[in-house]
């Protein structure tokens, strides 16, 4: 039964399945470097806020 279905299959057919494999691929590729992008900045900004929470006012030395 397997030597049936596998003769089935055309050349056409097993290219489409390769092209949307690879397809699928790419997209998991681009998922994890959206991913990697967001904790990234996520990370920074969350240690920008932190810092900037600690400078101290910049008082005026300005007298009258």
């Amino acid at each position: 039964m397997k030597n049936e279905h596998e003769e089935k299959k055309t050349p056409e057919i097993e290219e489409r399945i390769a092209l949307i494999n690879e397809q699928r691929e790419q997209e998991k590729e681009e998922k994890l470097v959206n991913l990697i992008i967001e904790i990234i900045v996520s990370s920074t900004l969350r240690e920008y806020y932190e810092k900037s929470d600690k400078i101290p006012a910049i008082q005026s030395t300005r007298t009258k």
